[in-house]
C-alpha cells in the first residue's frame, strides 16, 4: 500500500471536491427521480391498504404469513399520514433523498484524500449508479422502494463500522438493524456488516454491541418462524428466473418437484455471478441466449464486459494483498474490499429461494467501493517502464468509457420509466378489469383518481427519447 504523505489541508480539500461532485450526481439523479409519478403496480392497492390506523396496519402485517415486513409497511404509512393528501412530491422526495443520502455517504465511505482517489470518484459513482443491481431500486417508482431503503441503511452502516466508536454509534447500530431488518429480508445484511465488520478490525460499533445484534439475529428466526410462524414463499408463489426463461410456479414446480435444493443451489451461484459479471439477469442467461441465437442486447454486453473487468481489477488487488490477509494486517482499503467479499456472500445466500437484480443491490454498492480501491491501487503505483504505463491507461480509459455509458443509461432508462409509468396510469380500469378488482370502495376511486391525474395531468410526459442513440442503453 502506498504511504499518504498529502498534507491535511490538501486532503480535506480533495474530500470536500469529492462531496461536491456527489451532490451533483444525486441532483441529476434527483431531476429525473421527479418526472417518474407512483407506479400502478404493486403500489396502488398498498396505498389503499394504509387508509386504516397504524395498529390495525400492523395486526394485518403479523398475521401474514409469508412475509414479515412490519418496518415496509410503518414507513409507506408514516409518509402517507404526512403527505396531507400530496402523494406524488412526499414519496417520489423520501426516494429523492434517499438516493442522494446514499450517494453522498458512499463517497464519505471511500474518504478520498488524494488527487489521485479524488480522480476516481468519478469512475466509483458510475459504477454504482451505473450497476444493473442498482438501477432498480430507483426504476421501481413504488411508494417507497425499500431495496433502496436496505441500500441506505447498509451504506450508514459501513460508515458507522469504520467511524470512531462513541456511544451513540453503539446506539446507532443497533436501531438501524431493528429496522432493516424488519422492513424486508435483506434488511439482515445490516447485521452480517456490523458482525463481519468487527471480525476484520473495524471497531465503529463496541463489541457488546455487535453481540446484542447477534442475538437480535438470532431472535428474528426465532421469532418469524417459532412465535409467527411466518414461513418463506414456496415454488407456486411467484414466477423466477431459470436457464434462458422466465419460469411460473408450475413449471418450477415440474422440474424440482418436492426438492427444490438444485433450484436454491442455482439461485444462489446466479447471484454471485449477477455481481461479478453481470450474468444471469434475474436468473435468466439473457447474453448467452442472444450470443446462441445471434441476436445480441448491446447494452447486455457493455454490462458485462465493464463488470468483468472490474471484478478482474478487483481480483488483482486481492491476489496482491493475500500475504497480509492471511495474517490478518488490515488496512482500510483491504477492509472495504472484504466487506464487499462478506456481503456478496451473504447476499447472494439471501436470494436462495429467489434471485432479482434488485435484491443484489448492497452487494453492488460494496462492489464499487471495491473498484474504487482496486483502480486506486493500480494508478497509485509506479509503473515498469513505458509499456506498463500504455496498459494501466488503457484498462482505466476502457473501465471509465464502459461504465460512463452504463450511469449515462441509467437517465435513459428513468425517462423512460417515467413514459411507461404514465402509460399504466392511462389504462388503470381496464388493469382493474384484468385482475377482479374493479369494485373499488368509494375511498379508493377518489385515490386512484388523484393518483391518475398526477401521472396524466398534473405531471404530464415529457417527449420520449429517440430510439437510435439509446440503443447501448438498458432502457427496457
Amino acid at each position: 500500500m502506498t504511504v499518504d504523505v498529502v498534507p491535511k489541508a490538501d486532503r480535506a480539500r480533495w474530500l470536500h471536491l469529492s462531496y461536491a461532485y456527489s451532490v451533483l450526481v444525486a441532483a441529476i439523479l434527483g431531476y429525473f427521480l421527479l418526472r417518474i409519478p407512483i407506479q400502478l403496480t404493486d403500489s396502488f392497492f398498498n396505498l389503499v391498504a394504509l387508509d386504516q390506523s397504524f395498529a390495525d396496519l400492523m395486526r394485518a402485517q403479523l398475521a401474514d404469513r409469508e412475509y414479515l415486513r412490519p418496518g415496509l409497511w410503518a414507513e409507506l404509512k408514516l409518509v402517507y399520514d404526512l403527505s396531507g393528501g400530496n402523494y406524488f412530491y412526499w414519496f417520489r422526495m423520501t426516494q429523492v433523498l434517499q438516493a442522494a443520502l446514499t450517494i453522498v455517504l458512499f463517497v464519505r465511505l471511500l474518504q478520498p484524500r488524494s488527487g489521485t482517489a479524488a480522480s476516481v470518484v468519478p469512475l466509483a459513482l458510475a459504477v454504482l449508479v451505473g450497476s444493473h443491481t442498482f438501477a432498480w431500486t430507483l426504476r421501481e417508482a413504488f411508494p417507497i422502494n425499500t431495496f433502496l431503503t436496505i441500500v441506505l441503511c447498509c451504506v450508514t452502516a459501513a460508515n458507522l463500522a469504520f467511524a470512531q466508536r462513541r456511544w451513540w454509534t453503539d446506539v446507532a447500530a443497533i436501531v438501524l438493524f431493528v429496522v432493516a431488518a424488519s422492513t424486508v429480508e435483506s434488511g439482515l445484511l445490516v447485521g452480517v456488516l456490523f458482525i463481519g465488520g468487527y471480525l476484520i478490525g473495524l471497531r465503529g460499533v463496541s463489541r457488546g454491541a455487535v453481540l446484542a445484534i447477534g442475538a437480535l439475529f438470532v431472535t428474528y428466526f426465532v421469532v418469524r418462524f417459532l412465535v409467527l410462524d411466518v414461513g418463506v414463499p414456496g415454488l407456486m408463489a411467484r414466477e423466477a428466473g431459470f436457464g434462458f426463461a422466465r419460469r411460473d410456479g408450475a413449471e418450477l414446480t415440474a422440474l424440482f418437484g418436492d426438492s427444490p435444493l438444485g433450484f436454491y443451489a442455482y439461485n444462489v451461484v446466479a447471484s454471485l455471478l449477477n455481481v461479478l459479471v453481470a450474468e444471469p439477469r434475474d436468473g435468466v442467461w439473457r447474453l448467452v441466449r442472444g450470443l446462441t441465437s445471434a441476436d445480441i442486447e448491446p447494452p447486455m454486453v457493455v454490462g458485462a464486459l465493464a463488470t468483468a473487468l472490474a471484478t478482474a481489477l478487483v481480483c488483482r488487488f486481492a491476489w496482491r494483498r493475500r500475504h497480509e490477509w492471511m495474517s490478518r494486517r488490515f488496512e482500510r482499503d483491504d477492509q472495504l474490499v472484504l466487506l464487499f467479499v462478506l456481503m456478496l456472500a451473504a447476499n447472494a445466500a439471501i436470494c436462495y429461494a429467489y434471485t432479482k437484480d434488485v435484491i443484489m443491490s448492497p452487494a453492488g454498492v460494496f462492489f464499487a467501493a471495491a473498484v474504487f480501491v482496486s483502480v486506486c491501487d493500480l494508478v497509485a503505483r509506479p509503473p515498469r517502464g513505458a509499456g506498463q504505463a500504455i496498459a494501466v491507461v488503457a484498462v482505466v480509459g476502457m473501465l471509465s468509457t464502459l461504465w460512463a455509458v452504463r450511469a449515462v443509461g441509467l437517465h435513459a432508462a428513468l425517462a423512460a420509466s417515467a413514459g411507461s409509468v404514465r402509460e399504466q396510469w392511462a389504462y388503470v380500469d381496464e388493469w382493474l378489469e384484468r385482475s377482479h378488482n374493479e369494485q373499488l370502495s368509494p375511498r379508493a376511486r377518489a385515490l386512484k383518481q388523484h393518483l391518475q391525474d398526477d401521472a396524466v395531468i398534473r405531471h404530464p410526459a415529457r417527449p420520449p427519447l429517440r430510439e437510435k442513440w439509446t440503443r447501448l442503453f438498458e432502457v427496457e
